[in-house]
C-alpha cells in the first residue's frame, strides 16, 4: 500500500458559492457576510498555495482549472510525451469537514480517491505518461458550496514518489 501525501489546505473556512448566491458565514469564522467576493478570492488564494505546495521544481505545468462543487469535475486529460505526470487537486467547502471522491480513470483502470476539503496541502496523483484520462467529482449534494482547484503537471522521473500509477495501482 503505497503512504499517500494528503496535502492540508485550511481549517475552518467561509466560502461563497463560487457559480451564484450568497455565502454563508462559517460559526467558527467570528465574521458576518461579506459579499462572498471575499470568502471566495481567499478560498482561491489558499487552494493554490496548496497546490503551490506539492509542485516538484521539475514541474511543467500542462493544464489547470477551477470548478465548483455544486457543478463537479469531469475532465480528460491527455498524458503525451515521455514524462510522467501530476494531477494535483485541493477543494475547499464552507461546511466543513466536507469530502469528496475523485475518481481517475484510463482504458478499463479506475481507482477512487477520497480528497479531504479544507487541506494545507493538495493531493498528489501519480499518472504515467500514455492513453488521456479522466478525472472526476460528482456534484456535491444541494446546499455544499466550495471549490475543486486542480493542475496537471508534467515532472521529471526522479520526482515521482510512492506508485507510479495512482489509477491502476501498485502492490504493495
Amino acid at each position: 500500500m503505497r503512504a499517500h501525501r494528503t496535502l492540508a489546505l485550511i481549517g475552518a473556512l467561509t466560502v461563497a458559492v463560487l457559480t451564484a448566491g450568497c455565502s454563508e458565514p462559517s460559526a467558527e469564522a467570528g465574521h458576518g457576510d461579506t459579499g462572498g467576493k471575499g470568502d471566495a478570492e481567499t478560498a482561491m488564494q489558499r487552494a493554490t498555495r496548496a497546490l503551490n505546495s506539492v509542485e516538484p521544481e521539475s514541474a511543467a505545468r500542462e493544464d489547470a482549472g477551477t470548478a465548483s462543487l455544486s457543478a463537479g469535475l469531469d475532465g480528460t486529460f491527455a498524458a503525451r510525451g515521455d514524462r510522467p505526470y501530476t494531477f494535483d487537486i485541493a477543494c475547499q467547502a464552507a461546511a466543513e469537514p466536507h469530502t469528496v471522491v475523485l475518481t481517475l480513470a484510463r482504458g478499463a483502470a479506475e481507482s477512487e480517491w477520497e480528497v479531504e476539503c479544507g487541506d494545507r496541502e493538495a493531493d498528489q496523483f501519480n499518472i504515467p505518461a500514455g492513453a488521456p484520462f479522466t478525472a472526476t467529482v460528482e456534484p456535491a449534494k444541494p446546499g455544499v458550496d466550495g471549490l475543486v482547484l486542480w493542475r496537471l503537471n508534467t515532472v521529471a522521473p526522479e520526482d515521482v514518489v510512492d506508485c507510479a500509477d495512482d489509477i491502476t495501482g501498485c502492490e504493495s
